[in-house]
């Protein structure tokens, strides 16, 4: 789209990284097979050109260079790191809206990319890398909660049961699914956000997250146009996630085929459905809010071919979703939600990368600036979503599970997620991490609007006082 800010910040990256470090042929391409150098010039060709597409479209100038004069380790790091040039580029993200995050060419750019990823994957000299388009979520019971570093995680084989307290993490990473990479990254994640003995008893936990083939920049694309497309948008392997694990949440006998044509259900009463929904809880972090939003939008589209709307839509504001460093999509929309940000209250050079990469004009009207209390609360048109901005500390020191100091080095300016879940050594308040735990589990219990707030689970006086004062002092989205 002519005009991204986007598009200079990779342009100035490509050609720097690849453009001027060509040369010509080298002893590796020489040394290949012909099939082997033509299947390289394709895939290669194919991506430049992509890029090529994107500049012109942008207003940059394009590069002419040669396939097999490109460095095809560096082309391939650069197509992986795309976000992270983007993520980097805060003069750009100054200047960025709506109208340039949502770019139709960006995505494309990013297709292109997950294309070019998938093309390398075992064709590239000592690159580990292994990627397949339209891989399905993996899906893990969480066995012991109170626990995460140690828990065992069982396969999801059946419907989960729409009558138990349910919460799904739904995460942004991309793992080999075994229980140390399960155990390591759930816990680096959350801590010890579950150390309530009603987590595993009174609330089930489970987790969801795409294996690590999946390919970077079809996990972005995927956002991309998430955010795009609003409530109508799913892919296969969300239909796939909605119809095997949440089916009974929806109706009675559920029978769906792979085109999401509901072949035939039995319906719930109103109150019964309102239930059901009530206890389907999820926590988004960043990409990770994405897939929720589609996992939602499956489930409105699944429900709307049983119920009248004036019987789904209803139902399905009880859905409840907690994020972090992921706002809500629109200013009204079909869930009920508490979303939590950090952001500096001088964020000029360094504001939040990824939620001002995908929702940049909501992240100027909701970041903190400066209020009481160290938080702002901005309620949403609907009434019943609500974004958290908490002021961002200058530095992030937690404790391990070692119960050793450790401090975060990459905080991404307040993406990182332990700034949300876990105390932090380097502040003199950590309030956020207390009101968190204390929404998400008043949340997972059935709590829906203002409510999720009340102080059930704060046991300091102050944290008390604070969360009285921040949610005493919301401010309506304007």
């Amino acid at each position: 789209m002519l005009g991204n800010p986007l598009a200079a910040d990779i342009h100035r990256v490509f050609e720097r990284d690849i453009v001027k470090t060509c040369s010509e042929i080298n002893s590796y391409v020489a040394g290949q097979g012909q099939k082997d150098k033509i299947l390289r010039f394709r895939r290669t060709e194919r991506f430049v050109s992509s890029l090529n597409n994107f500049f012109a479209a942008s207003g940059q100038n394009m590069f002419v260079i040669s396939p097999l004069e490109v460095d095809e380790k560096k082309l391939l790091n650069f197509a992986l790191q795309l976000s992270g040039y983007i993520r980097d580029a805060q003069k750009s993200l100054d200047q960025l809206s709506d109208f340039y995050a949502r770019d139709k060419d960006l995505v494309t750019l990013y297709h292109a990319a997950a294309n070019y990823t998938v093309a390398c994957s075992g064709r590239v000299n000592g690159n580990k890398y292994h990627f397949e388009h339209h891989k399905d979520y993996c899906f893990w019971r969480i066995d012991n909660p109170q626990d995460l570093a140690h828990s065992s995680f069982s396969e999801v084989k059946e419907p989960l049961d729409p009558h138990r307290h349910t919460l799904i993490l739904s995460m942004p990473f991309h793992i080999n699914p075994t229980q140390e990479g399960l155990q390591k990254w759930t816990y680096e994640y959350m801590h010890d956000t579950f150390s309530s003995s009603s987590y595993g008893k009174d609330i089930d936990i489970y987790v969801a997250h795409f294996p690590i083939e999946q390919p970077r920049g079809e996990k972005f694309a995927l956002t991309l146009k998430t955010v795009k497309n609003g409530n109508d948008y799913y892919e296969p392997m969300d239909l796939h996630m909605v119809r095997y694990y949440l089916q009974d949440f929806i109706a009675r006998d559920l029978e769906v085929d792979s085109q999401g044509k509901v072949i035939r259900a039995e319906a719930y009463n109103p109150g019964e459905l309102t239930q059901n929904f009530r206890n389907l809880n999820i926590f988004g972090y960043c990409s990770g809010m994405a897939h929720a939003h589609r996992w939602i939008n499956t489930i409105h589209s699944l429900g709307s071919q049983i119920y009248e709307q004036s019987e789904i839509d209803p139902a399905m504001s009880n859905i409840f979703v907690t994020s972090y460093a992921f706002l809500p999509f629109n200013e009204n929309n079909l869930y009920s939600g508490a979303h939590f940000m950090s952001n500096y209250s001088d964020d000029y050079g360094r504001k939040e990368p990824f939620i001002k990469m995908f929702n940049p004009e909501m992240y100027e009207k909701v970041k903190y600036k400066e209020e009481p209390g160290r938080a702002k609360i901005t309620t949403m048109p609907d009434g019943r979503n609500f974004i958290i901005a908490n002021e961002l500390p200058p530095d992030l020191i937690i404790v391990d599970q070692n119960h050793l100091p450790k401090r975060i080095s990459n905080q991404e300016n307040g993406h990182h997620i332990a700034f949300l879940t876990t105390p932090n050594l380097a502040s003199d308040n950590n309030f956020s991490s207390q009101m968190f735990a204390n929404v998400l589990q008043n949340a997972a219990s059935g709590l829906r609007g203002q409510e999720v707030f009340t102080p059930n689970h704060l046991k300091n006086v102050n944290d008390i006082l604070q969360n009285a004062a921040i949610v005493g002092n919301r401010q309506r989205y304007r």
